[in-house]
């Protein structure tokens, strides 16, 4: 199936796509089974339930190979058969779906998290999925379906290892929870445009919830992307009822919402955790001529952070590029870049962002150092502390793929211009990675005297661009800024050319406008004019510092007067603010006091300077149980309050909470005895059959924190260890974790096993799939959602008793 076949058949028709595997055979495979593995050992069983659904009406068929990449098979000590079960599974799956249906390969997350938030590195997501993929593909797969991604970064190492091996259709679904967001932050928006612009063929959202909380999401992603939309809703979330997990949404109810769905713009509909090939029937019936809803809307620019999209274009709000992270007449800067010191740049992106910038122009051209590995250390830095997408601003192309392999979102590449050195090298970069690319307009004989030559060259690299499949939405120009001390034509002819890019070509346009004024006095008023100028003819963004008053009203005034801030809102609001004193909740003034620096380095999860921070303060005379009590403890619990209001999320909470571990690992040989007290006792451990630790370990991580003792069985723990365990060490507290709805089902096994057993430690559940009602109807003790609830839940219990 090639992407034209697919873009055809999903405009013209609804598509339906099958339901679950893993709960539907779970029930038939011995505690702890690998679900893969029974593609191979219970070969009957797999094709006798995609004969099933095909019966039902199902359009397209999914593998049965959702957690069959190499490291998730390694728990089951299979992880040398990765391709024989997937190309095994596909295989079958074809034999039935013969031409009656599509068979879609179907790959999962890995069940690790990815750099900077865990210990895989992009490179090896990407051979990881790679090798599934490749097995799938062998098999006869006719497109790829990616579900239940959660982290951003890990879904773009899945679409990039397949888009390296074939051009078979993509469909990207993740899955999100409170708020409409990943459990890493992103939005709907955010993850429709990195996914989008990846080249992906679909966009979907499968797993978490019951199909009502979906339509929020389905409609965002068609105010979003022109691409078609899937949905694969869970039949509720489960419940305990009579000694039993359940799910309340029914079949005939599932195809009430599918309708519904189609309606407001999806094009792929199934269903996941607790549907069964009747759901598939419903819906069949239900959509069985149904035509999507035609879909198109006009895309600006639009570049991403890991939970934030700007975007950029005519009539939209003018888009502020901070400079401030440039080595350039810094001494300061060029320093910490040589000494390969982060706080000084994540200081100055933390000020920008404050100070109202848009988007960060990240430069750390310093002669003499690795630039593509201090960029990938640089941009890992940035994004735990601001929000705000990235200009990627080399001319290095190691050193810009570092930046996009690093960086979770979609960042603007600064830049690509018109010589053919350039474009060989940066072009395919910004198709790989999803990148947004500004094009200069500089050929090979340097910058041209007149907009007409100038438009002539932005003209080639757009052509060059479209031809490496990217799209005109990703592209903004830069028609140049030079200096008007010896030739004040200049500036005719940059405004000039602004106008031209938006009337002949269309598109976005950029400028650098210091350069402007460079050899007079007064350079900020002389820039402020012509920047307001610019705007009068048309531009849409300016890489400035945002920190320049004069700059900043110039943007805010002509933003009034070019339409561009709508009833003027931000002009009065802007106002308002300077009549007030605001303070900052979230981080704590930089100063040159030890114990502020440290406090805000666990706040910002800066690793890389702790540790110099505490011998600092060591050295100084601070006594270790001091900088725990007033520089840690208060750090992470700020962190946690951060996280409650919605002000960080989990990537920036996993690196504080390690860069407050690491911090103690320093100071803990210098406590005398008296000084070690331990808040708790803890028993963690995923149930039995559940391989996924990641939440697990997050919570261990918090707790160790705050100063409990975490005693961590690990993963597909059974009952009788859990039990054992409990009886000889007598912990305060066991904490369960289950990922998936075909596990959860253990934990009320866990806690009557407990109970029977006449042991009195209280018992705290949590997980993906858990919610504070199942932990009530299992008669759990507590309920966590995440590391900060697990603190809170644990503290109750300590208080209680």
């Amino acid at each position: 199936m090639d992407k034209y076949e697919f873009s055809e058949t999903t405009q013209s028709k609804v598509l339906i796509l099958d339901g679950v595997m893993g709960t539907m055979l779970q029930p038939h495979l011995p505690p702890g089974s690998c679900v893969d593995m029974a593609n191979i050992k219970n070969e009957e069983m797999v094709v006798s339930l995609y004969d099933q659904y095909i019966k039902a009406g199902a359009d397209i068929l999914s593998t049965n190979t959702f957690g069959a990449n190499r490291l998730k098979l390694n728990e089951y000590n299979v992880g040398n058969r990765v391709k024989q079960i997937n190309y095994t599974a596909a295989k079958n799956a074809n034999k039935v779906a013969g031409k009656k249906a599509k068979v879609a390969g179907i790959i999962g997350p890995t069940g690790k998290l990815v750099s900077p938030l865990g210990a895989l590195t992009f490179p090896q997501a990407v051979e990881t999925f790679k090798e599934q993929a490749a097995a799938l593909l062998e098999g006869g797969v006719d497109l790829f379906l990616l579900e239940t991604f959660a982290d951003l970064k890990e879904v773009k190492a899945a679409v990039i290892a397949i888009k390296e091996l074939t051009d078979t259709p993509i469909i990207a679904s993740m899955t999100y929870e409170d708020e409409f967001k990943t459990f890493t932050g992103t939005d709907p928006e955010t993850a429709a445009n990195v996914l989008s612009s990846l080249g992906v063929d679909a966009i979907g959202v499968n797993c978490s919830t019951g199909p009502e909380p979906m339509l929020e999401i389905v409609g965002r992603y068609a105010q979003s992307v022109n691409i078609p939309i899937l949905v694969e809703p869970n039949a509720g979330l489960p419940q305990f009822k009579n000694g039993k997990t359940v799910f309340h949404v029914t079949a005939q109810q599932m195809a009430e919402f599918a309708e519904k769905f189609v309606q407001i713009g999806a094009n792929i509909v199934g269903t996941c955790c607790g549907s069964t090939p009747e759901f598939t029937q419903a819906l069949k019936i239900k959509l069985d001529k149904a035509v999507p809803v035609k879909r198109y809307i006009e895309l600006p620019l639009k570049l991403s952070s890991r939970v934030k999209t700007i975007a950029i274009g005519s009539e939209l709000p003018f888009c502020i590029i901070g400079e401030r992270i440039n080595p350039t007449n810094r001494k300061d800067l060029a320093k910490a870049i040589r000494d390969s010191e982060l706080s000084l740049i994540q200081k100055e992106a933390m000020q920008e962002e404050k100070q109202g910038a848009h988007a960060l122009d990240i430069n750390i051209g310093v002669p003499g150092i690795d630039e593509p590995e201090f960029m990938q250390k640089a941009v890992r830095g940035i994004e735990n502390v601001v929000k705000t997408p990235l200009t990627i601003d080399s001319t290095n192309p190691a050193a810009v793929e570092a930046a996009l392999i690093e960086s979770a979102g979609k960042p603007l590449i600064n830049s690509v211009n018109g010589s053919e050195v350039s474009m060989k090298d940066i072009i395919p970069l910004a198709a790989k990675y999803g990148a947004g690319l500004l094009c200069l307009a500089i050929g090979e004989k340097g910058i041209p005297k007149t907009a007409e030559k100038r438009i002539k060259i932005l003209k080639r690299i757009i052509e060059n661009a479209e031809k490496n499949n990217i799209k005109r939405e990703n592209l903004i120009c830069d028609c140049l800024t030079l200096t008007v001390s010896a030739q004040q034509k200049r500036a005719e002819a940059t405004l000039h050319a602004v106008r031209q890019v938006k009337e002949e070509l269309g598109l976005p346009t950029v400028l650098g406008v210091s350069n402007i004024s460079y050899g007079l006095p007064q350079r900020s008023l002389i820039n402020s004019v012509f920047l307001s100028m610019a705007m009068s003819h048309g531009l849409d963004a300016a890489i400035i510092n945002p920190g320049d008053h004069r700059m900043m009203e110039s943007i805010r005034a002509a933003s009034v007067l070019t339409v561009r801030d709508k009833d003027s809102r931000q002009f009065i609001s802007s106002f308002k603010q300077k009549e007030k004193k605001v303070k900052s909740d979230s981080v704590k003034k930089q100063s040159e006091n030890t114990s502020q620096e440290i406090f805000n380095a666990v706040v910002t999860g800066n690793k890389n300077d702790i540790t110099n921070l505490i011998k600092k303060a060591l050295e100084k005379g601070k006594k270790p149980v001091e900088i725990n009590n007033d520089c840690l403890i208060p750090a992470i619990r700020e962190v946690g309050n951060l996280y409650d209001k919605k002000e960080i999320y989990l990537p920036q909470m996993i690196l504080a909470a390690e860069t407050m571990q690491k911090a103690f690992e320093i100071i803990e040989p210098y406590f005398e005895r008296k000084e070690i007290s331990k808040s708790g006792r803890v028993l963690l451990c995923t149930v039995k059959g559940d391989v996924h630790d990641i939440g697990k370990n997050i919570v261990g991580l918090f707790l160790k924190n705050q100063g409990y003792e975490v005693i961590d069985l690990g993963k597909n723990v059974g009952i009788e260890t859990i039990l054992e365990k409990s009886k000889e060490l007598h912990p305060d507290a066991i904490g369960l974790s289950a990922l998936m709805t075909t596990t959860v089902v253990q934990m009320p096994k866990v806690i009557e096993a407990i109970r029977k057993n006449s042991i009195k430690t209280k018992v705290i559940v949590g997980g993906a799939v858990v919610t504070k009602r199942y932990a009530k109807q299992i008669n759990a003790d507590g309920y966590a959602k995440d590391g900060v609830g697990a603190v809170k839940a644990m503290n109750e219990i300590i208080n209680k008793k």
